[in-house]
């Protein structure tokens, strides 16, 4: 950490006195100017006034931290002054000794929030506080700060993933109050031996974000905030705290101790999960980068499947519209309705690798990464200058054509760019040594322009020529997955192997990893075919798979009602709706109730649908839709355009129809033996407090039986 980058020799003054911090922080604004550091000495004074009004800058015990950010400032210095005990209007209500005028240039960025933070933590030391008292010279003065510091890094090794308390704290600069508050609190923590964590949302940006889990396993969230953030993240938290940066800076304890008592309201809305919280951990950082990278996956995927969805459908609605032309070269695009929906679809279907890369880069490390994300996106689509023919080696380096590297181009790229981003990033932070101690060998009067110009231009750049190198191997990788996918579409005998495993899949976790996978090796798929063949057999399975979990359970609540509560019967019957337009996680409700019985169910049914799939050599050109698109199904065994669109639809619903029966009997079947044991189980259970309860009853007839005996015999003694 470098204080010299900001405290300046000529920016100090001892043991002034003034009659009110009004008169100060004129004769501040005066020497900055005259020192050059400043352009307009009424400014200076306006900016920091309005500060004061929102709220006093005086942090109590002694020390004020007025602060500006303003294009007043030709760059950016801290002040600082030892006074003779002003009236601050403190939120401690005790005059001010030292005074630390933070002036800054909106422009410069990166460090000197760092210095800032480090400021902030200084000021909750005791021991620091006394030596400022001996103070008579900026070096004197950074080097008690350079002292100090150190032991707070020394001491900052908490490795604490679950947390009691989460915070988020915010001030209008995002300067001062913000990093401050925060520091209250982690103090106040430690005190009080909870665990706490606080986000912050500074002018640098979001920093120690707070993750949906952090959030959810959280007793308390204390939200202290001078001025609106996005608070979205914690919807439907039941315990919130809203506040200002203010009282958890003049008694944090306070504030903590109120929030594990539970005294917080409830959050309106719903609350969000990692799944629909996509770029909540995205941080040019390696920490916990594994776990970052399989999200970020799962992110790319979601933004990637409206494309997928929207273009796909347009571009077998097209073939559907053009029936007349089938066999012929200009198949999809031989009348003016099938032309443009054609161009369409495929103008939205060509984003999908873009798409992909782009944002599993952005979930990785920010918006940062969409840039680079999308430049190895295209690449590996096959829009750049490189020509490649797996079949006999032939390489153009500035040729264009070939084959492309798809959604494992997109995939490898994106996790490529993500690392060089943030190898790129500590480049630019490394510190060296010189006359002045440590500091950035990148000059901090850049900071400015670093994430807006150096890092997309440069980082992009290299990011771009080292892809052109790799893609090569992820070229070839695609281009064998499109045999291995020949393999099983060209085989009938196996073909049948490949729908049972996809359609097992996509009924495993309803919409979770799993099913992810299978869908996206199925839409792939898609992207590995021309259009005009009809689409893949694995997409088929997998969508046909999707389909029979919900169906199943729409049919058992119908056929089963005594397997049903009336609850369960009217919420299992939207299935039918949900499951016939393929929307897999309208099973997951009923399938948690009773995972034991359904998961099998579940996954038995989609397996026998996929596997009748495949062994019909149904394929479909679709990606969604379900019954919407069932029309677009093909049947590999014939030629005849007529005879394969339309036993392809027949054999499509069929396997659908046939999984989701097997489905139904399942549930029944499985409800009988598992079910009848946790009856017999139940029975067993009542039985015992029904004994127990009979036990107790008499038990309390014998004690009021001997209580009446009691009574009538002390009676009769008195009576004697």
């Amino acid at each position: 950490m470098n204080f010299n980058d900001f405290f300046k020799e000529d920016l100090i003054l001892l043991d002034k006195n003034y009659s009110s911090k009004e008169e100060a922080l004129k004769d501040f604004a005066k020497v900055l100017v005259k020192r050059g550091y400043a352009s307009n000495e009424k400014r200076v004074v306006e900016m920091a006034l309005k500060r004061e009004a929102e709220s006093s800058t005086g942090i109590g015990e002694g020390i004020a931290i007025p602060h500006i950010r303003d294009e007043v400032m030709k760059t950016s210095v801290i002040f600082f002054a030892k006074v003779n005990q002003i009236n601050w209007d403190s939120l401690d209500g005790n005059p001010v000794d030292y005074v630390f005028f933070i002036a800054l240039n909106p422009n410069s960025s990166g460090s000197h929030i760092e210095i800032l933070a480090a400021l902030m933590k200084l000021f909750m030391n005791e021991n620091f506080k006394k030596e400022l008292k001996k103070v008579n010279s900026i070096s004197q003065l950074i080097k008690v700060m350079n002292k100090y510091n150190e032991e707070e890094k020394s001491e900052d090794t908490d490795t604490t993933t679950n947390w009691d308390v989460v915070a988020v704290t915010a001030c209008p600069t995002g300067i001062a109050h913000t990093f401050m508050a925060r520091d209250m609190l982690v103090k106040a923590g430690k005190e009080m031996g909870i665990k706490i964590k606080v986000e912050t949302q500074g002018a640098d940006g979001i920093k120690n974000t707070l993750t949906p889990e952090d959030i959810k396993n959280a007793k308390g969230v204390i939200i202290a905030c001078d001025r609106v953030v996005d608070l979205s993240k914690f919807a439907g938290h039941p315990n919130v705290l809203e506040m200002g940066t203010k009282p958890v800076i003049k008694d944090a304890q306070k504030e903590i101790q109120k929030s594990l008592n539970g005294e917080g309201h409830k959050f309106a809305g719903k609350a969000k999960t990692s799944e629909n919280s996509s770029d909540v951990e995205a941080e040019m950082s390696f920490n916990k980068f594994g776990k970052r990278a399989y999200k970020s996956l799962m992110t790319g995927v979601s933004y990637m499947l409206p494309f997928v969805i929207f273009g796909g459908i347009l571009i077998a609605l097209a073939f559907l519209f053009d029936m007349k032309n089938a066999g012929e070269s200009n198949f999809g695009s031989g009348n003016s309705v099938s032309k443009w929906t054609k161009g369409l679809g495929d103008l939205a279907f060509g984003m999908m690798v873009p798409i992909l890369a782009a944002y599993i880069a952005y979930a990785i490390v920010g918006r940062q990464g969409l840039l680079p994300g999308f430049i190895v996106g295209l690449i590996a689509k096959g829009d750049f200058f490189f020509y490649l023919n797996p079949n006999t080696g032939d390489v153009q380096w500035l040729g264009k054509g070939g084959a492309n590297s798809g959604v494992f181009g997109a995939i490898g790229g994106a996790f490529l760019a993500a690392t060089i981003l943030i190898l790129f990033s500590k480049l630019l932070s490394l510190e060296v040594n010189t006359k002045h101690g440590r500091k950035p060998w990148f000059p901090t009067t850049l900071n400015g322009i670093k994430n807006i110009l150096i890092i997309p231009l440069f980082g992009t750049f290299f990011i771009a020529i080292s892809f052109w190198i790799v893609n090569i191997p992820l070229i070839y990788l695609n281009w064998a997955f499109t045999k291995f996918l020949e393999l099983f579409e060209g085989k009938q005998y196996l073909a049948w192997l490949l729908g049972l495993i996809l359609g097992a899949m996509m009924s495993v976790d309803l919409g979770g990893p799993i099913n992810k996978a299978a869908y996206v090796f199925a839409t792939t798929s898609l992207n590995n075919v021309a259009p005009s063949e009809g689409g893949t057999i694995a997409m088929a399975a997998s969508m046909a798979g999707g389909m029979s979990a919900p169906l199943g359970i729409a049919l058992s609540v119908t056929f089963f009602k005594k397997l049903w509560s009336k609850e369960d019967r009217d919420a299992g019957m939207v299935n039918y709706v949900m499951g016939a337009t393929f929307i897999s996680e309208g099973a997951i409700p009923l399938t948690i109730k009773n995972p034991k019985v359904m998961m099998p169910s579940n996954i038995i049914g989609s397996a026998v649908t996929g596997l009748l799939i495949g062994a019909l050599g149904v394929k479909i050109s679709a990606p969604h839709g379900g019954v919407l698109t069932v029309a677009l199904a093909k049947c590999n065994y014939f030629s005849n355009q007529g005879l394969s669109v339309g036993l392809g639809v027949v054999f499509f619903i069929t396997a659908v129809l046939a999984g989701s029966i097997v489905s139904m009997f399942c549930i029944f079947l499985f409800t009988k033996i598992i079910g009848n044991g946790n009856q017999r189980k139940d029975n067993e259970l009542k039985a015992k407090k029904s004994i127990k309860k009979e036990f107790s009853k008499q038990n309390i007839q014998k004690i009021k039986n001997n209580f009446n005996s009691n009574l009538v015999l002390k009676n009769n003694l008195i009576l004697i």
